[in-house]
């Protein structure tokens, strides 16, 4: 009997984390808000995609690691987001259910008005009748986008809102700030296929570049080459070597916090998020340390993370070593432009041959 009650009670002590892990959290105050106010029953949710119904309304949840980080009124089917990874599906999913169930300090017509979202056909009822099955379309200038719902080719409802992170994602700025860190750790490094040589663009003033040096048909790693070898370490994840990036993020408010995360995680962070990257070197002192600028470039939602460096020369022999930094994220994208418009090397180098 006592040996009987000794296994129950380790057991019963067993069990307790993994009840803890499994728990569901939110990613945003407003994300609980909606699940408590819609009474969702986060107990029946699993990973992925899921479909519910809420007070009579059919709703998209996603929980990704037992943290819920969309909850939405059901518009589009599974297969339209693996076709497309725009963040605006999430969105407009979303928005419209606060839009139903507003937050009790704001009514829905001065959501709509403070966050310069028009309804161009149709309206909020409208919404709430549209279907997963209704055909979608939508369009982005660089400043808006425009979203379309038809049935039978006629359209029902269409509506446009600005390009802005805080609005699409949902997360204020110090929210998003506070995630970034976690974000960049747990991004999965996967290794791409290397873009094809002499494919490349540039950024703002044509000093930021997203291209990559070659020599013999590999990767150019070499002393005599710092430019076109550190471009390679910062932008692609297949550069040979083992580099720490020892970030420094500036928050809001002026506040800072600090960790170290592998080069190659920093880079695949940004490339799941949707951001292109792109390199320009500031300075390159005599004895090779380079001072430069990473562009992490969001074009569908308008921002740009700004991570600044400072790469000693002795990494590119080595091939390891740590690279300290400054991060400053989620900074809208005119800002950035307005920023760096007259960026110029202070040293420039002939770039070798790709």
């Amino acid at each position: 009997m006592i040996k009987t009650r000794i296994y129950s009670l380790l057991l019963t002590l067993l069990l307790i984390p993994l009840s803890l892990q499994s728990q569901i959290t939110f990613r945003t105050q407003e994300l609980k808000r909606l699940a408590t106010t819609l009474k969702v029953d986060t107990a029946v949710l699993f990973e992925g995609y899921n479909q519910v119904v809420s007070k009579g309304t059919p709703l998209t949840i996603h929980v990704k690691e037992n943290v819920v980080d969309h909850i939405g009124r059901q518009m589009f089917p599974e297969d339209i987001r693996t076709a497309d990874r725009t963040p605006i599906f999430d969105f407009l999913e979303r928005y419209f259910l606060q839009l139903q169930y507003p937050p009790v300090v704001k009514s829905a017509s001065n959501m709509i008005r403070d966050d310069q979202f028009q309804f161009l056909k149709g309206n909020l009822k409208t919404a709430a009748s549209i279907l997963p099955t209704d055909a979608f379309d939508y369009a982005y200038d660089h400043s808006r986008y425009t979203a379309t719902w038809s049935r039978d080719g006629i359209a029902l409802l269409s509506v446009s809102f600005p390009a802005e992170y805080q609005l699409i994602s949902g997360e204020n700025k110090i929210e998003a700030e506070l995630h970034l860190q976690a974000d960049i750790q747990n991004a999965t490094v996967a290794h791409d296929s290397l873009p094809a040589k002499g494919s490349y663009s540039e950024y703002i003033n044509g000093e930021f570049t997203n291209r990559l040096y070659f020599a013999d048909g590999q990767l150019l790693i070499s002393d005599a080459h710092p430019a076109e070898t550190t471009a390679n370490i910062m932008l692609c994840q297949q550069a040979p070597g083992d580099y720490m990036l020892n970030i420094k993020q500036v928050l809001y408010g002026f506040n800072k916090q600090e960790f170290r995360v592998p080069l190659r995680q920093w880079i695949a962070f940004c490339q799941h998020s949707g951001c292109k990257l792109y390199y320009g070197i500031e300075d390159i002192s005599e004895n090779g340390d380079i001072r430069a600028v990473v562009l992490a470039v969001n074009e569908a939602e308008n921002y740009n993370h700004v991570l600044t460096v400072d790469i000693p020369a002795d990494i590119i022999s080595e091939q390891q070593g740590v690279i300290p930094s400054h991060l400053y994220s989620y900074v809208p994208t005119h800002n950035v432009r307005s920023l760096f418009a007259t960026f110029k090397k202070s040293n420039k180098k002939t770039f070798v041959k790709q």
